[in-house]
């Protein structure tokens, strides 16, 4: 196609079947989008206007996503991208996992199925992973919608976290930097302890807004388990003050 500039060590044309292998340090410009395809082997079908790639990609975008798959599909009339297995790294370095993909490089759109976002954890500390993970995800960069949704910031184990939301839908907003919550349920260790019609908190990247906070979960030998929701209230540039209500399992 004309937006299309393809570099590689060697090249392999096959009139019959209208198809250009790349193989070598292959790299696919689309100029009209803007993005990068980079791979050791592609298969452009000319006549379909399509690139293909059963080998490990990366394709990069002009906002400085990166996206990289073991395989994908890319219909150029159409915008589409298919992807198997894509590894999602945007600008703040959040990476996004999703086992079947669609990405629209006009619109910027993300569509996929069985998804696992994990958090930059720049404002935690070793201590949290925070991380969201559902069923399916609607992204259009300034929203995420993810469905049957569970966030916690536990770190990985192979036993259930000691606390997670899990909810119908979970919204982050990422120019709000806010995450919402639709029918959710508190839990500690896999049972349902509050529900909440609606609840939303900052994401892990906010430093200093009013709202509620991360939740969190400790355990004590004379008092319990106790999970505490703290919200926080700027009240100036200089001054704030935190609210920590906490709940106990032992009815203290």
């Amino acid at each position: 196609g004309k937006n299309i500039v393809i570099n590689a060590n060697k090249f392999i044309y096959n009139k019959v079947l209208s198809k250009l292998s790349a193989i070598g340090n292959v790299e696919v410009y689309d100029s009209a989008n803007n993005i990068s395809l980079i791979s050791d082997k592609m298969l452009y079908h000319i006549n379909l206007n399509k690139v293909t790639s059963d080998s490990f990609s990366q394709i990069k975008d002009e906002l400085g996503n990166s996206f990289i798959s073991e395989s994908f599909i890319y219909t150029l009339n159409d915008y589409l991208i298919k992807f198997d297995n894509l590894k999602f790294t945007d600008v703040e370095k959040n990476i996004t996992q999703i086992n079947k993909a669609y990405v629209n490089t006009k619109s910027k759109k993300i569509i996929g199925k069985d998804v696992l976002v994990s958090f930059n954890n720049k404002s935690f500390n070793n201590d949290n992973e925070p991380r969201l993970k559902g069923n399916s995800i609607v992204s259009n960069g300034n929203d995420s919608l993810i469905t049957k949704g569970v966030f916690t910031t536990c770190k990985r184990n192979d036993d259930c976290p000691p606390w997670q939301f899990s909810a119908k839908e979970i919204k982050h907003d990422k120019k709000k930097k806010t995450i919402y919550y639709k029918d959710a349920w508190l839990k500690i260790y896999d049972k349902p302890v509050f529900y909440f019609p609606k609840f939303f908190h900052p994401d892990p990247s906010v430093k200093r807004q009013s709202g509620f906070l991360m939740p969190g979960f400790k355990s004590s030998g004379t008092l319990g388990g106790a999970f505490h929701i703290p919200y926080f209230h700027v009240i100036s540039d200089n001054k704030d003050m935190t609210i920590q209500p906490r709940f106990y399992s032992d009815q203290k």
